[in-house]
């Protein structure tokens, strides 16, 4: 008898060992360096293939329009799958086991994407990366802004170890990849998504205790706050100066015979600039407010890409480039606890889904395959005005919500 009851409780005694240990592994880490580490790795990966994809693209023969096809394919994805699953995400209060699900089908897919090299091989492929990466980044904020403001950190603190890797991992890739070939680069990125998974399992879900009863979200209740609605069609159109900025500024500095390591340089000295700007930007805020600062970070966007329509050296464009992390520095991190600050805390996952759908996934959609036309009928450099004037029309918009008060209060926190 005694032996059947032994062999009754060793799964037992097993899984309280698992949850014992997986609790002090999580106590090891204060809150603040869980998101640190999760960013540092994330955007490691991120790194390694992002900034060289559409390079690699390039060489294997594909047109502009090609490129700019599958460059727009995580856009409907975004748009229209992560909402819903960051909408569930949030009902079921499991968006760190969705996040963690994600993150390890996407590594899959990172490595098998440098297998084919016809335009109809990638983009299968292509489409069902998109897919799993989509609800990325609305998960991940939403946890990790939220674990932030439930411990008394700062956000802007943790987010600047994820521009430092980028840096870092972009720079280094740059100077290998030229002679290595791009075709490692996704084997990297996969292997660098290990640790970003293992992270992942020590972010916190919200405590039942900071549910209101307005845990289910509605679309008809956000679409009372006015301050929200304009800030995501402001962002749409910082969204459609981002993409194309992101998406062809490697291929054109490679077309102005920058090299490789200045393709990487591109977007690792801006992700370098990045970091003080981030570390102080709730103390800016604090100063001159969240929507100010993103007004301030839109003019600095629209500033580079007028100056990526205008010359060519390439050394010139790497200044600007460097500059260019300034203004990002400056209106992502206001963004997303602009977002935190209007809306109850089970909410987060979707409201940032809406932020992100608006960013990279309405904007895209809509900029990359006409960015893609534009730089085969009259060169890239066009491309870059439409988005610089996108930029300014942001300010614009911003601007007038901000004198007319449409941001002094904030109805979803009202019972």
């Amino acid at each position: 008898m005694s032996l059947r009851r032994s062999a009754a409780n060793t799964p037992r005694r097993y899984a309280a060992k698992k949850i014992i240990m997986k609790t002090k592994f999580r106590a090891l880490l204060h809150p603040r360096w869980r998101g640190a580490i999760f960013f540092f790795f994330f955007w490691a990966m991120v790194a390694s293939f992002g900034p060289f994809k559409n390079v690699y693209y390039q060489q294997l023969g594909l047109s502009g329009f090609q490129i700019g096809i599958l460059a727009a394919i995580p856009a409907p994805t975004i748009l229209f799958v992560a909402p819903y699953i960051s909408l569930l995400a949030d009902r079921y209060r499991c968006r760190r086991t969705i996040l963690v699900w994600v993150l390890g089908l996407s590594a899959v897919l990172t490595v098998l994407l440098g297998i084919p090299q016809t335009f109809p091989a990638l983009l299968p492929l292509s489409i069902l990366l998109a897919l799993t990466t989509s609800p990325f980044g609305a998960l991940s904020t939403g946890l990790i802004s939220h674990m932030a403001t439930r411990h008394h950190t700062d956000f802007g603190n943790q987010r600047l170890w994820g521009s430092f890797s980028y840096a870092l991992v972009a720079i280094i890739c740059g100077a290998i990849w030229g002679g290595w070939g791009y075709r490692w680069m996704f084997i990297v990125g996969g292997v660098l998504a290990l640790p970003v998974i293992g992270i992942a399992w020590t972010l916190e879900e919200i405590p039942p205790a900071e549910i209101t009863e307005q845990a289910t979200p509605s679309l008809r209740r956000i679409c009372q706050d006015q301050g929200l609605l304009v800030l995501l069609v402001a962002t749409f159109l910082s969204g459609i100066a981002e993409s194309l900025y992101i998406n062809f500024s490697g291929v054109y500095m490679a077309g102005l015979a920058g090299g490789q390591l200045l393709v990487g340089a591109v977007g690792g000295l801006g992700a370098l600039v990045e970091m003080p700007l981030m570390h102080y930007n709730d103390a800016i805020a604090r100063k001159i407010g969240p929507v100010r600062l993103i007004i301030w970070g839109y003019l600095i966007e629209a500033i580079v890409l007028g100056a990526y329509a205008l010359w060519q050296q390439p050394w010139l464009l790497l200044f600007f480039a460097t500059l260019k992390g300034a203004g990002f520095g400056l209106y992502y991190v206001a963004t997303v606890r602009l977002v935190d600050l209007r809306a109850p805390a089970s909410w987060s996952a979707t409201l940032q889904s809406l932020v992100t759908a608006a960013w990279w996934g309405l904007a895209p959609l809509m900029a990359m395959p006409l960015g893609g036309w534009m730089a085969d009928r009259w060169g890239l450099q066009s491309l870059f005005a439409v988005g610089g004037i996108a930029a300014l029309l942001g300010i614009l918009l911003l601007g007038i919500a901000d004198l007319s008060g449409k941001f002094d209060e904030t109805p979803l926190l009202k019972s």
